[in-house]
């Protein structure tokens, strides 16, 4: 009776599989079907595009946010890398495509939560290294400052709870993303894959600033640029326009390219292999193009202040010496050489010469206007309150359309000298964690990335007080995940502990 059952099943299980079997589950569509299918799906968008195109543009889009979702989530690796170009172009495809109308950050917090799940999917040890991860001082000083943005809410100053909110949204954005790039960079080889994707994506983003230059910004940028008067007058000037390349403005164009040339310059000087040197030299010199035609006269100073840190660092080497004299010699033949029509080269040398330039002493009129409401409010007059969002975000509060054209004093009237006191810890508690890592590593192919990191990060520091340098979207392809190398150290130096 058993032997007949088993029988029986075994017939069951034998029988030839069912068409749509054959189709779907063997042949996962690598057939006739599959491309029937391909075919109708390909006719159906086009006539969509071409009869309803604003439901056509929305089903593409729906489509590839679903592809993309289901990519982070099977790879969050992937989703790390997708994450990196979406930062680093979203705003040229929102200019070319969506007319300025897309909501780029609701997008950020998707793809950060899918990256995430995909790691918890995965089945990657997130409890473990999340208490590995809070553990670390920065990550403490950064929650301790997220804490202290959500009691911002009780500030009397505050005109605008959407305000708050969305300064909060940015924040935990911001903490997730940090946690998923220390998750994505979890060894040496990960490590060395981001700074080879890096790289690339600097090159090109700095070869379209020189392009624009080169070639002239297309119709639909001086569309976007001509919309706003004052996105135009911060934009054209000396009837030049001040190239951003791929970025949303100028400013957040030219202080990446001034770090990123501070860390590859750093890494080209201390790599053992010639050909490699010489690519590493010729994308930097194409960085550092794009940050000259940027007209951000910040990143001049943000470029020679993280080289000058390098020199500092390592000054017991001959070659850092013999570095620093070529690179006193240029600058100096820069600021003097008697050529002077040349707009970039005007620009650049009057980064140099703010005595003589009447743009730092408004500036400097400003800040003494505004220091007795600075000094008389410890905790701030509310978050966006300050610059041009605070005319959006708060309408008539006493600093809406104040142009604070500086990060930290943008800092210290938002959330008070109290705020801006406990974020200028975070920030040396940062330093002080790259500058650590590079004298105790033991790993020489280690030792030149920590000293890039400390040193392009120190750039952005020094350019906070001029411009404000933080809270751009490209934060997250550079800035967040040098502080996540930093607090990989342990992993990398000891990788079976």
């Amino acid at each position: 009776m058993a032997n007949r059952q088993i029988s029986k099943q075994a017939r069951r299980y034998s029988r030839p599989p069912n068409t749509l079997t054959r189709l779907f589950l063997d042949g996962k569509l690598h057939n006739w079907l599959g491309a029937l299918i391909g075919c109708m799906i390909a006719v159906s968008m086009g006539f969509l595009l071409a009869r309803y195109t604003v439901i056509g543009l929305g089903v593409f889009g729906l489509s590839i946010g679903l592809a993309i979702v289901t990519a982070c989530l099977l790879s969050p690796t992937a989703g790390f890398y997708i994450n990196m170009v979406y930062c680093l172009v979203i705003y040229q495809l929102n200019r070319m495509i969506f007319d300025d109308q897309l909501q780029v950050g609701v997008v950020i917090d998707a793809l950060g939560l899918a990256i995430l799940f995909g790691n918890i999917i995965k089945g990657a040890s997130v409890k473990k290294e999340f208490s590995e991860f809070v553990r670390s001082p920065i990550v403490v000083l950064i929650i301790l400052n997220f804490s202290y943005g959500i009691l911002e809410i009780f500030n009397p100053e505050g005109h605008s709870v959407a305000a708050w909110g969305m300064a909060v949204r940015r924040a935990v954005e911001v903490f997730v993303f940090l946690f998923v790039t220390y998750q994505a960079l979890h060894d040496k080889a990960a490590l060395r894959r981001y700074i080879q994707f890096l790289f690339l994506m600097c090159v090109l983003v700095a070869f379209y600033g020189c392009f624009q230059q080169w070639h002239g910004l297309f119709d639909f940028e001086l569309k976007w640029v001509t919309a706003d008067e004052i996105r135009y007058g911060l934009f054209f000037i000396n009837g030049e326009f001040r190239k951003f390349s791929t970025f949303n403005d100028p400013t957040a164009f030219g202080g990446m390219m001034a770090a990123c040339s501070v860390f590859f310059i750093i890494l080209a000087l201390n790599h053992r292999d010639k050909g490699v040197r010489r690519i590493l030299f010729s994308g930097v010199v194409l960085m550092i193009l794009g940050m000259v035609y940027s007209g951000t006269r910040t990143a001049n100073v943000m470029l020679l202040a993280g080289l000058t840190l390098y020199c500092l660092l390592t000054f017991e080497r001959k070659g850092t010496r013999v570095f620093a004299f070529i690179m006193g010699f240029l600058l100096l033949a820069i600021l003097y050489v008697p050529i002077y029509g040349n707009y970039s080269l005007n620009r650049f040398r009057s980064s140099f010469m703010g005595a003589k330039d009447e743009s730092f002493d408004v500036r400097v009129r400003a800040r003494n206007y505004i220091r007795p409401y600075m000094l008389s409010h410890p905790f701030g007059g509310g978050l966006m309150t300050t610059n041009n969002i605070g005319m959006t975000m708060n309408p008539g509060h006493f600093l809406a359309g104040f142009q604070t054209d500086s990060g930290y004093l943008q800092l210290a009237l938002e959330i008070g000298w109290l705020g801006l006191a406990l974020m200028c810890v975070m920030f040396y508690m940062i330093l002080r964690r790259g500058v650590r890592c590079y004298f105790r590593s033991s790993d020489e192919d280690l030792k030149p990335v920590y000293a890039a990191g400390t040193c392009a990060i120190f750039t952005y520091y020094v350019g906070m007080f001029t411009q404000n340098t933080l809270g751009h979207l490209d934060d997250m392809a550079f800035y967040y995940p040098v502080i996540a190398i930093f607090l990989r150290y342990n992993f990398y130096e000891n990788p079976n502990a």
